[in-house]
């Protein structure tokens, strides 16, 4: 099975943790956000450059 990586942080996100998936709205690549960055409100960068809160 494929290692998740929080996109913000690039931390590994065990699979027991709750986290969010969803595509860019760009280029439909799909961006995984574990719990504490989006608490946080940590940025993150897409691959194609696209960046959010």
């Amino acid at each position: 099975m494929a290692k998740i990586r929080c996109t913000s942080c690039r931390q590994e996100i065990p699979l027991v943790e709750s986290y969010v998936k969803f595509e860019c709205p760009f280029c439909e690549e799909i961006i995984y956000r574990c719990e504490k960055c989006r608490t946080f409100g940590h940025p993150y960068k897409c691959k194609c450059g696209f960046e959010g809160p």
